[in-house]
């Protein structure tokens, strides 16, 4: 397998913007819960303080965001929507296996930029929210690209888009392992070619 170039490395790791939203008084409410999500983690979430620090008052959290549920949801979606672009940045040109490789690194380096997000991406909100089918929908839809990669990598043969989406799923729950350990000092985002190795075998065992 082809190593990727030193240009190919560093697509993966330029930091996302995140994205905008709504009215003046929806993105500053946006931006505080943002920013509080990012440096206090979920449990310093509070209307409250959220308001406060967008310089509005709790009834503007509820007639823009219908409450703290809302703004969980607006940080749910920009967290896939930033995934999503990452992963949209990986050139489809690439070769099938190095972009998986890619992707892989794409979906590290969002874990691992914006911890708290990702955090609640992946299940670790409130006992009261659940994101809604259209937020669930949207974030399935990122999976598509690292299907579509690997369904590209694998020899041609019968079922091959079942197969593919049961080896993309293998290759997701390694990415969020690894980012899972990352988080606690046991594995490093930063070590491309130990994260490639492990992409690359289980594409290679996928292929047997």
């Amino acid at each position: 397998m082809e190593k990727a170039t030193a240009a190919q490395r560093s697509d993966s790791s330029t930091p996302q913007p995140l994205p905008a939203s709504g009215d003046d008084t929806s993105a500053a409410l946006l931006r505080a819960a943002r920013e509080i999500l990012m440096t206090s983690g979920l449990p310093g979430l509070s209307l409250r303080r959220i308001a406060e620090a967008a310089g509005c008052t709790t009834m503007q959290v509820y007639s823009r965001f219908q409450g703290k549920n809302g703004l969980l949801q607006a940080l749910f979606d920009e967290g896939f929507e930033v995934l999503a672009a990452a992963q949209r940045a990986v050139p489809l040109s690439l070769p099938a296996d190095q972009r998986v490789q890619q992707l892989c690194r794409a979906y590290l380096h969002i874990a691992a930029e914006y911890p708290q997000h990702y955090a609640l991406m992946l299940g670790g909100h409130s006992a009261d929210f659940k994101p809604p089918k259209e937020s669930q929908d949207q974030a399935m839809a990122t999976l598509q690209h690292l299907i579509e990669a690997v369904a590209n990598a694998l020899p041609t043969g019968p079922d091959q888009a079942q197969h593919a989406s049961v080896v993309a799923h293998q290759i997701l729950a390694f990415c969020h392992g690894w980012a899972t350990l990352s988080a606690i000092g046991i594995t490093d985002n930063t070590n491309v070619e130990a994260i490639d190795r492990a992409v690359s075998s289980l594409l290679t065992g996928a292929e047997a």
